[in-house]
């Protein structure tokens, strides 16, 4: 008959097991790679404004805002208010008409006037900081139209695209 193991001795057992699983010696690294050369440096830290920037690329920024601008925004409040049912506000002193869209998903944006620049259709997207976006509009070919700007109730900005599309930028 096999002799009985006491129970100290196979707690002890189990201790050695375990101590043994979490002393495993770790493998040092060469400071010379096998091929001879040294291993590569890191790379230096990058500045707030990089990191800010590459933020800024990696995120979608979500269109906010559309406006028509028109050479007659009065009839073309009473159009839009007739063919699509929006609702045009533009009891305000600039007489900007602010449509809401009511529309599941939809888009509230605006119809004003057009400054004798001609009519045309403008999308605003969302942008944490104009200026780092317009940086890098500029250095994917697109060009400044009107810097960051305080209109009262938004700040915004406009530039063209590489194709001359007038776009806009929200900020905030």
């Amino acid at each position: 008959m096999a002799p009985k193991k006491t129970r100290a001795k196979t707690k002890a057992t189990t201790a050695n097991k375990k101590a043994a699983k979490k002393i495993t010696p770790k493998k040092a690294k060469p400071s010379v790679k096998p091929s001879g050369k040294k291993p590569a440096k890191r790379a230096p830290k990058t500045t707030a404004k990089k990191t800010a920037k590459r933020a800024s690329a990696a995120r979608v920024h979500p269109i906010v805002h559309w406006e028509i601008q028109s050479q007659t925004p009065d009839q073309l409040h009473s159009f839009y208010a007739e063919a699509l049912g929006w609702s045009v506000d533009a009891n305000n002193p600039m007489n900007y008409g602010m449509v809401s869209s009511k529309g599941k998903g939809g888009i509230n944006g605006g119809i004003g006037g057009a400054n004798g620049k001609g009519s045309r259709v403008t999308v605003y997207a969302a942008v944490p900081s104009i200026e780092t976006m317009l940086e890098r509009i500029e250095a994917l070919g697109g060009r400044t139209v009107m810097p960051r700007t305080d209109v009262g109730p938004v700040i915004m900005a406009l530039y063209t695209d590489p194709e001359g599309n007038v776009m806009g930028l929200i900020e905030g």
